[in-house]
């Protein structure tokens, strides 16, 4: 999975290491990007999210859901996965049971 903060939308870049004779070597910076375990009151779930540490002071101030309209992110990151097919697979261990 990529590094790449959900609210902020930072992931990792790169550029040049340059030295002082002005020789240019190819290096990356990463996004310090933790996973956290986020409380959604209104929702009254928790949510599973790789933040970076920066946006993390961020979301003590306005809260998750906040923070992600702010920064222009996409709401779809914390909403609940669909299992797809789940209920079938579930349906067919059942009746081979029986």
């Amino acid at each position: 999975m990529a590094r790449r903060c959900v609210v902020t939308g930072k992931g990792t870049t790169a550029g040049n290491n340059v030295s002082h004779s002005h020789k240019k070597d190819r290096r990356i910076w990463k996004v310090n990007v933790i996973t956290k375990k986020i409380f959604l009151e209104d929702e009254n779930r928790w949510v599973r999210v790789k933040i970076s540490t920066r946006a993390l002071r961020t979301l003590r101030k306005k809260g998750l859901k906040n923070a992600i309209k702010d920064h222009g992110g996409d709401i779809k990151a914390i909403e609940p996965k669909k299992y797809i097919g789940v209920g079938s697979a579930v349906a067919a261990k059942v009746s081979s049971a029986k």
